[in-house]
């Protein structure tokens, strides 16, 4: 019987639909794994489509050939070492499940099928698949073999390996508490799990506490990049044994795929369930759902050292944040095949942090993939570059050659602009290395006005009855220019709106929300001014650095960014975006307690009095404020339906097709108004 093992757990960049891609990324992960002594090799949930396929999932043709593509893959690997792979997999009677086979050399030891599905947040996976049975085997023609499918237990040269597919961890009753009744040495777990801050964490907990309650290897490995266009997976590789972690991965690497391997021990864990008070029936061993082959793995070497127990390091949450929305940007911009993007630079908190991590995505990558394979992608989004001087180092480098090509950005000022804003937004241009632009907007504003005056001559416009009016078209007229920039250099169009404010509809349709991509979408704007000053104080460390003289790249122009109050710039006297709505952290809350614990005004009232708010502010001032970010959350659901595609890092979200979905048309919630305004007068306020 095996005692020691070699497994890998990997993180695959897939895109979705591109089967050839995605299997030659995963051999070339899986070879170069067994290179350094795998045995086991666990790739992601759905590698072999991509998990973000949507409703091409439907396309039977499409599920129809991947079984051939999995057998061929088999084909290409090594004897006595084994890989699992995740694609969705429909039977024979028309049902499509989410599934996971381990392969060795010429075989398909069978399937296992995923048995809870994501139903919650961004997740809709009960739309596509179906969840299996728990305990129930099948047998299937998979590409003209019959093998066993279902909930499965392998036995391979005495190590009993099971799996938990995602979601399958997340849940109480977890498929682990069978895999310990069949003696299970390894849990493999495929994931597609996306960034979100604090999940990494989360998911430790039930990594480290599976290994320990099922005395087992537990080992998970996540999907890489931005997938499908919203989300960004971070390729979070663990490996646990006996209640320890005992390998943990770099999160959000630029590179194809990640490998992360650990050497364990499989006897600790044997007598460990050996010893357990659980009383286990000789029979639950041995049932129809443990599949014992006559495979073997490689002679093992004793003297191999162990992996030894590590701790989880805390997350620094601003540079999670950047990392994750620069690698969601790189990857736009390669898989769509575009050179490069443009944005309307005000000089504001939103609009820099969007430039500065376009910056980042330039700079991770080009370190991540090496200068020459860095040049070979980016001539395959139509740009192409002059070679590095040799006296110039890599960060003049990508500021004077590269980023000029890759940005174009276009300060826009109004009348109502100011110098500060002019000369924050030169600033950074300049020191990220931009193309930068500059032209005043104020005569098309000016001829948009005289040509509504025109229809109403004897009611001209005014500030006093026409405030929104008169700001909305600054906003408006500032998108055709960009737009025309963008398409003239065939770049992607970046719109700035943030989470919060696009929650409560505090932005401009076709203003600032125009665009392609919207990267800081997913982003509070507490969190926003946050990172901008991260950005200036600490600046994003570079993972693995081999380019740049400081493994962190700081941005001293935020400076100038970070001492401005947000504002729009759009009224004549002075405006302040915390004065048109509420204090940020304030709106951030609500939001929150709103979008992921669904509570109802009242209960959010309630909430706030509770909270540290409460020491700062009169509750007849909370209440005012609840009842504004309902009033505006309840009447702009029109506005999120067309917000442009987002990165979700936030717990929650503003897109309504993949996250929160509220009625475009509503009572406004005028029953929960009513109950919160029956609550306020019972206890005195108005």
């Amino acid at each position: 019987m095996r005692k020691i093992l070699n497994i890998a757990a990997v993180a695959v960049n897939t895109t979705p639909l591109d089967t050839d891609n995605n299997l030659e990324l995963i051999y070339q992960a899986y070879q170069k794994a067994v290179d350094n002594g795998a045995d086991l090799v666990l790739t992601p949930e759905l590698a072999v489509t991509g998990y973000g396929m949507e409703d091409m999932f439907y396309v039977s043709e499409l599920m129809h050939e991947v079984p051939v593509l999995i057998r061929k893959l088999s084909s290409r690997l090594t004897e006595n070492t084994y890989l699992a792979v995740g694609f969705p997999y429909l039977v024979d009677g028309g049902q499509l499940y989410n599934a996971v086979a381990l392969l060795t050399k010429d075989r398909v030891l069978g399937v296992v099928f995923k048995q809870h599905l994501a139903r919650s947040g961004i997740h809709y996976e009960p739309r596509w698949f179906n969840p299996w049975t728990a305990g129930s085997r099948i047998e299937v023609d998979f590409a003209g073999d019959r093998v066993p499918a279902g909930d499965l237990v392998f036995v391979v040269d005495g190590v009993r390996i099971g799996f938990e597919i995602c979601e399958d961890s997340w849940v109480a009753d977890r498929p682990g508490r069978s895999l310990y009744r069949r003696n299970t040495d390894v849990i493999l777990n495929p994931s597609a799990s996306h960034f979100a801050i604090g999940k990494q964490q989360e998911r430790s907990h039930f990594i480290i506490e599976g290994s320990r309650t099922f005395g087992t290897v537990y080992v998970y490995a996540n999907l890489l990049g931005c997938e499908a266009g919203r989300a960004v997976y971070d390729g979070d590789c663990m490996i646990a044994s006996g209640g320890r972690l005992v390998a943990v991965g770099e999160r959000l690497s630029f590179t194809p795929y990640r490998i992360l391997m650990a050497t364990c021990d499989l006897r600790p864990n044997r007598n460990q369930r050996a010893q357990s008070s659980m009383l286990l029936d000789v029979k639950d061993a041995y049932t129809d759902d443990v599949i014992f082959t006559e495979c073997k793995f490689k002679p093992e070497n004793d003297a191999t050292p162990v992996s030894a127990p590590i701790e989880l390091k805390p997350e620094n949450e601003e540079e999670a944040v950047t990392r994750t929305v620069a690698l969601g940007l790189w990857d736009w911009l390669r898989k769509t095949h575009t050179g490069g993007y443009a944005l309307s630079l005000s000089g504001g908190a939103d609009s820099a942090l969007c430039a500065a991590m376009v910056y980042y995505a330039m700079a991770e990558a080009m370190n991540a993939n090496g200068p020459d394979n860095f040049l070979k992608i980016m001539a395959g989004c139509g740009l192409r570059f002059a070679a590095k001087g040799d006296k110039q180092s890599y960060e003049d480098y990508l500021r004077e050659t590269i980023m000029p090509k890759v940005l174009v950005t276009l300060y826009q000022g109004s009348q109502y602009s100011g110098d500060v804003t002019f000369n924050a937004a030169k600033g950074l241009a300049e020191e990220i290395g931009a193309s930068h632009y500059h032209w005043s907007i104020a005569n098309l504003v000016d001829e948009y006005v005289r040509l509504a005056n025109s229809l109403t001559p004897e009611k001209p416009m005014t500030w006093e009855t026409d405030d929104l009016a008169l700001q909305n078209i600054q906003a408006r007229v500032r998108s055709p220019g960009i737009w025309l920039l963008a398409n003239r250099e065939n770049k992607l169009l970046i719109a700035t709106s943030n989470l919060s404010e696009a929650s409560v509809g505090y932005c401009t349709m076709d203003g600032d929300t125009s665009g392609v991509i919207s990267p800081i979408g997913g982003i509070s704007k507490s969190r926003v001014l946050k990172i901008n000053r991260y950005i200036m104080n600490e600046g994003l460390v570079i993972l693995e650095n081999t380019l740049y003289h400081s493994d962190k790249l700081k941005l001293a122009s935020m400076a100038a960014i970070v001492a401005q109050a947000p504002t729009a710039e759009l009224r004549p006297v002075e405006q302040t975006d915390e004065g048109d709505l509420m204090p940020y952290p304030l709106l951030d809350e609500i939001r929150s307690l709103t979008q992921t614990g669904n509570l109802t005004p009242k209960e959010v009232f309630i909430e706030l009095c509770r909270s540290s708010f409460a020491e700062n502010m009169s509750r007849q001032t909370l209440l005012n404020y609840v009842r504004r970010y309902y009033r505006l959350y309840t009447r702009n659901q029109w506005k999120r339906e067309r917000i442009a595609a987002a990165f979700h890092i936030e717990r929650d979200s503003a897109d309504p097709k993949t996250f929160r979905r509220f009625p475009i048309l509503s009572s406004a919630l005028s029953r929960e108004i009513a109950a919160l305004n029956t609550y306020a007068a019972g206890i005195g306020l108005e």
